[in-house]
């Protein structure tokens, strides 16, 4: 006759399907028919779902995982596991990789119930897995996501380079930077998004270096339809024909909270003889941008027909806006022809009903806020301020001198720097 604890390691072999894993955010809702109870305080803000049917015999678990592919160590977690219901999903927070796979065992034990002991007896088996691409692609896809769906509830977390050129693969997707990405010793090829969000939750792409040759350039060549907020680009060179930090050209997009500390070199192209650049859009079709400013140097390389060059946007079209932003970099003055410590050049040939441009600032050095505009016939316009003033080092380091401006929550001024900086970016969390 069979044993009770052979029967009881039976039902439990039975009882979860390999390869049902499911790497979630979180528990979810609360469920009425299981209690997990998670050992020694162990927390992560995302982990691992089980779905398991318990053995009829008890309801007294533990579960527990282990790196590697056996059980053999200490736990990364183990959670007390009281099941009433037939079938739930078992959530244990579990901190893993989020940019490649990484193998797991989890051991389930199965307890026997208080008026059972000693006709049943307790029993084990271990599960390994590996954690797999939570995007869609198949496992070895360069770049996937192994954290979110793509959902504004559950973005697709971004913590490596390969997985911020994957972004270009998920138009539509919504994503959060987990930490720092550093693209040092790798050239960059500019990204290509529609219809996104990305949220760079206050952390820095570092060492960006892209080169469009006589086409366009940036962390994406082409931003549209989309949202980038909370990110930072700092450090390296974009060169190219028209480019800007964040994007060489942004439509119908917003950018909020962000900032860029990159050189740009901007390149005549081979059609008009132009070159276009900002400090964090190169062309701006219908694009807001807010809250936001720009460091760093723009220069080009030969004397064009025409050179714009903006502080934070080089040239808009399509009535684009531009709201508390500064520029305390440099425009460079050798070959450039319009510059602007906003904007490069407003173009209001094409159904213009007013670019809308305020509380912006840029550290005096060049003479206006706005190069030029195009009118709907003639000639070029001249330089002017609408919208923008210059500051000199003193009233660039006062807060009184930034009108409607919100040093509460979104901005505060840094002695050190001597000028206003980004709360977001004080003390980002890493994931």
């Amino acid at each position: 006759m069979m044993s009770r604890a052979v029967r009881l390691r039976r039902l439990l072999t039975a009882s979860l399907t390999a390869g049902m894993f499911l790497f979630t955010a979180s528990a979810g809702a609360a469920q009425s028919g299981i209690t997990v109870t998670v050992q020694d305080n162990y927390q992560a803000d995302y982990g691992v779902t089980i779905p398991f049917t318990r053995s009829p015999r008890t309801t007294d678990y533990t579960f527990s995982l282990y790196e590697g592919g056996s059980a053999a160590g200490t736990p990364a977690v183990s959670a007390k596991v009281e099941m009433t219901a037939a079938q739930e999903d078992v959530y244990l927070p579990l901190a893993y990789d989020i940019t490649g796979p990484q193998s797991y065992t989890l051991k389930i034990e199965a307890r026997p119930l208080a008026d059972r002991i000693g006709t049943d007896m307790a029993a084990a088996r271990e599960f390994p897995f590996t954690t797999k691409p939570t995007c869609g692609c198949a496992a070895g896809t360069a770049g996937a996501f192994y954290r979110g769906n793509g959902s504004a509830a559950d973005p697709f977390y971004v913590g490596s380079q390969q997985q911020l050129a994957h972004v270009g693969a998920h138009n539509g997707g919504q994503f959060k930077q987990a930490r720092d990405v550093d693209l040092a010793g790798n050239p960059w090829t500019s990204l290509s998004s529609d219809g996104i969000v990305y949220d760079g939750g206050g952390h820095r792409i570092k060492n960006l270096k892209t080169d469009g040759g006589v086409g366009d350039a940036g962390l994406w060549v082409l931003l549209s339809n989309s949202t980038v907020k909370n990110l930072a680009i700092v450090g390296g060179e974009v060169r190219g024909s028209i480019i800007g930090g964040l994007a060489g050209k942004a439509s119908s997009s917003t950018v909020q909270g962000c900032y860029t500390d990159v050189s740009m070199v901007s390149n005549v192209d081979n059609v008009y003889g132009h070159a276009i650049s900002g400090g964090l859009i190169g062309a701006s079709y219908g694009t807001v941008v807010e809250d936001c400013y720009a460091l760093g140097k723009q220069s080009v390389t030969t004397a064009p027909y025409a050179n714009y060059q903006g502080g934070i946007i080089g040239y808009t079209q399509n009535d684009s806006a531009i709201s508390r932003c500064y520029f305390a970099g440099i425009l460079s003055a050798g070959n450039a022809r319009y510059l602007g410590g906003t904007l490069g050049v407003q173009d209001r040939r094409f159904g213009f009903s007013g670019d809308r441009i305020g509380s912006c600032y840029w550290l005096v050095g060049t003479a206006y806020g706005i190069g030029t505009y195009m009118p709907p016939t003639g000639a070029l316009g001249d330089p002017f301020n609408s919208g923008t003033q210059g500051l000199g080092a003193a009233q660039l380091a006062s807060a009184s001198s930034f009108s409607s401006w919100n040093f509460e929550n979104v901005w505060r001024m840094d002695s050190g720097a001597g000028r206003p900086v980004l709360r977001v970016f004080d003390n980002p969390k890493d994931s």
